[in-house]
């Protein structure tokens, strides 16, 4: 397809196939999926996008890491409209919780890339600014491989990450062998500059294994896990790391249907919410399972994303907010959101608040993102499918590249000359001015057009004295913004 056509994948084309937590399908074909083209980028093929609004949204562009069914991987943003605005492809690795944040008093773009196993990561994490220069790159701390899972900047210039590493076990007590492996969980602070830990929380020195709700070779798939470090036991299963004001650390544990508060000095756990060893007394419609993304709202509760995948008693993922009252050790539900297509995320997903007061939710393997406002209305439904995407965010963002806007031209065969052009990363571009000549420095205007999508067209007559084109991109105010190389028509 080119790229100023959209195709509208509908709702039944969300596809819920029993996945791995890193979103890799364990069963059935892949569906291909629909892409953009660009004359202007040829390189930058992203997945279509199909974005219905029914709403008032929040302020802010949707920032994406599709992934799957064939799709370019990488970081995304496109518009409300689903249209790109920057991508930046990777090769032979995947990306995840990407997003805005903020990193010495400047918002910047932050995603973790690298190889994903099953259900867990090894690679690094990036920190790029709003021209879209890389300004800070780290692995996990101390030779640990860096997860996929968290990616949390603080704002004294560390990052919150989360590690994966096999180490050996005695599962006899879950059915396996005396001499069996498994993926033990360690979160840590870094120092981004230095790279130096400042701090590393163990799982298994502070959390029973016996809390697990993973089934080792409970299943033809799992027949093996535990055995070796290819299918190592995956117990525990952090999946984000936060910090409050306080200093603390609230941890999330897919595998053990807990959200555990941790103390940052002494590396105690101060309280478990959910599973078998909660502190707080779980009622139906509090109790979650699988779930993904635990945070702290401004006022002080719970947010949190509840796959309830299979095995749970309910048929369909939610976004939850808890109330917890720790004297008493009482959980109450304040708000609930599910997917008006009852999707049951199976793995990923996450649960952003936003600043007029709705949430945008990520249904991760459910390949779709929804936004809902204050009042619980669905105003914006976004589908992925068949790709996927760990999490999903909307944020405002502006970018100002630093390499030049890009233009293509081709003759049409009937005296007159296409100018292609685009700025990919560029948010303030809303016009363009077309430079033509019959010389590389004798160039004129031509015409100036409004910015249509990502990649804008426009026919230019006098084919015959036009031999070669620029682009000035220009703002709202006409202001020139960026300047293309000049390149021939012919």
């Amino acid at each position: 397809m080119n790229g100023s056509a959209l195709v509208v994948i509908g709702a039944s084309a969300l596809m819920m196939t029993a996945c791995g937590d890193d979103g890799e399908a364990t069963g059935g074909e892949e569906e291909s999926v629909e892409t953009w083209s660009y004359v202007t980028r040829p390189d930058l093929t992203p997945p279509v996008i199909s974005v219905e609004t029914t709403g008032a949204t929040a302020d802010g562009l949707l920032f994406m890491a599709p992934k799957k069914a064939g799709a370019q991987t990488g970081p995304l943003i496109v518009d409300g409209e689903g249209e790109m605005v920057w991508s930046s492809p990777r090769e032979d690795m995947n990306v995840a919780d990407f997003r805005v944040q903020e990193y010495d008093g400047e918002p910047v773009l932050t995603w973790w890339e690298g190889e994903s196993h099953e259900g867990h990561g090894d690679g690094e994490f990036v920190i790029m600014d709003s021209s879209y220069e890389e300004i800070a790159r780290i692995g996990g701390g101390d030779g640990r491989p860096g997860d996929l899972h968290e990616f949390e900047l603080t704002d004294d210039g560390t990052a919150l990450v989360l590690a994966y590493e096999t180490e050996p076990a005695d599962l006899r007590p879950f059915g396996g062998e005396a001499d069996g492996e498994m993926l033990n969980n360690y979160v840590q602070e870094i120092d981004i500059e230095t790279g130096e830990v400042l701090l590393e929380w163990d799982a298994s020195e502070h959390v029973e294994m016996s809390d697990t709700y993973d089934d080792l070779g409970g299943d033809d798939e799992d027949a093996d896990e535990g055995e070796d470090e290819d299918e190592p036991f995956d117990w525990f299963h952090v999946n984000s790391v936060v910090e409050d004001d306080d200093g603390g650390l609230l941890i999330s544990a897919r595998n053990t249907h807990a959200v555990y508060y941790i103390d940052r000095e002494t590396g105690e756990i101060r309280w478990v919410l959910g599973g078998r060893s909660s502190d707080f007394t779980m009622t139906d419609e509090t109790t979650f399972a699988w779930q993904h993304d635990a945070r702290w709202t401004e006022d002080g509760l719970l947010s949190l994303f509840d796959n309830q995948a299979a095995p749970s008693p309910r048929d369909e993922s939610r976004a939850i907010v808890l109330d917890l009252d720790e004297e008493r050790g009482t959980v109450q539900l304040v708000e609930e959101r599910t997917n008006p297509e009852r999707i049951r995320a199976f793995s990923q997903g996450n649960a952003q608040r936003l600043d007029d007061g709705g949430v945008l939710v990520g249904w991760g393997s459910g390949s779709a993102m929804t936004e809902f406002d204050a009042d619980g209305a669905a105003v914006m439904q976004a589908i992925l499918a068949p790709a996927e995407t760990y999490r999903a965010y909307r944020m405002p963002w502006t970018g100002d590249p630093a390499s030049p806007p890009d233009v293509a031209a081709q003759a049409s065969g009937d005296g007159q000359v296409v100018v292609y052009m685009s700025w990919n990363g560029s948010t303030e571009v809303t016009q363009w001015r077309v430079l033509g000549g019959d010389a590389e420095d004798r160039l004129r205007p031509v015409t100036t057009v409004g910015k249509d999508g990502f990649e804008t067209a426009v026919a230019v007559d006098d084919a015959d004295y036009v031999d070669y084109v620029a682009v000035e991109a220009l703002d709202s105010s006409g202001a020139v913004l960026g300047t293309s190389d000049v390149v021939p028509t012919g």
